[in-house]
């Protein structure tokens, strides 16, 4: 992963993010501060480019970077899994970064939220690429607060937690699924074995 070309990461971005590389010494905390605002500017000027990009690049070049999607738009005819999930990231770094979670806990009426706006504005500047009128659109978020902290704490003391609060520390990504699941299989098979007396 950290191997990747330059973009809007360097190589050096991604392994100081990632924690394959460190700063120590004398100028750690320089370092470590000019590296921040370096990665600041270069996103902050990656999210620019992307008027430039919406209005230049032709459909062929939007076809050969993301695939096909199905003519009734519900999947993708490629299997780059990587992409995809860098695009459900980037946009949840977007309304993340603009105050979903406000959304998420209060309606607050009339008034539209940032995300609100970046939907439908997003989705207005889309369809008149391609002659649709985006008269409304409508974002209606259904979300359960997640008390991620708390049920870690109770996990950690060795407290019973519901097969919800499991559920919900893996879709939060406070646990991961794959070791999960491999925990499960082992208890099901050493089960398993019980019963059958192996």
């Amino acid at each position: 992963m950290s191997s990747r070309k330059n973009a809007m990461l360097t190589t050096e971005d991604r392994k100081w993010l990632t924690g394959e590389k460190t700063y120590e010494g004398q100028h750690a905390k320089q370092q470590r501060y000019q590296r921040r605002r370096d990665i600041r500017e270069r996103i902050y000027n990656s999210i620019l480019d992307f008027s430039i990009v919406f209005e230049e690049l032709d459909i062929e070049e939007h076809r050969e970077i993301f695939g096909d999607v199905s003519d009734d738009g519900r999947q993708w005819m490629n299997d780059d899994a990587a992409l995809r999930d860098g695009v459900r990231d980037g946009l949840a770094f977007l309304f993340y970064t603009v105050g979903v979670a406000a959304l998420m806990r209060d309606d607050s009426g009339p008034t539209a939220t940032v995300p609100e706006w970046m939907i439908k504005s997003g989705l207005q500047r889309a369809g008149q690429k391609d002659g649709f009128l985006v008269e409304d659109a409508q974002l209606d978020v259904e979300a359960t607060d997640v008390a991620v902290p708390e049920l870690l704490d109770a996990l950690e003391s060795g407290e019973d937690i519901s097969p919800a609060g499991l559920y919900q520390l893996m879709e939060s990504g406070a646990l991961d699924a794959d070791g999960v699941q491999e925990c499960l299989r082992e208890q099901f098979h050493a089960q398993r074995n019980d019963e059958e007396g192996v």
